[in-house]
């Protein structure tokens, strides 16, 4: 939860950057939903495969939601043009990979 937290921050950061000047209402709300939408739904499918018994390794595609939610949340409530709502899902899957990384990197030397 941590991670999702703070990569949403950075995606927040981000958001503003890019969008300086442009008032669509991109705000933080909105780049804690493109993070914790995603991360609600792996969490409630690993439940669901740890209770039926599934293997596990099927959930690594799920990661692609970091890119589906966000795009389709720009394209359809924000009404952006869909090459940047793709770019700006691209954004969000690289960052939300890049801080899970980091966060289990530095888990895994304090634990060692």
């Amino acid at each position: 939860m941590i991670q999702a937290l703070l990569a949403s921050g950075i995606v927040f950061g981000l958001l503003k950057l890019f969008e300086r000047g442009k008032d669509r209402g991109l705000d933080g709300f909105t780049s804690i939903a493109f993070v914790l939408v995603p991360e609600l739904l792996i969490f409630l499918a690993t439940i669901g495969t740890g209770i039926a018994g599934i293997n596990q390794q099927f959930l690594v595609a799920l990661v692609a939601l970091y890119f589906i939610v966000p795009t389709l949340m720009l394209r359809l409530q924000f009404e952006l043009s869909w090459k940047q709502s793709a770019l700006y899902g691209l954004l969000v899957l690289l960052v939300v990979v890049a801080v899970d990384t980091l966060f289990y990197l530095l888990l895994s030397a304090a634990t060692a």
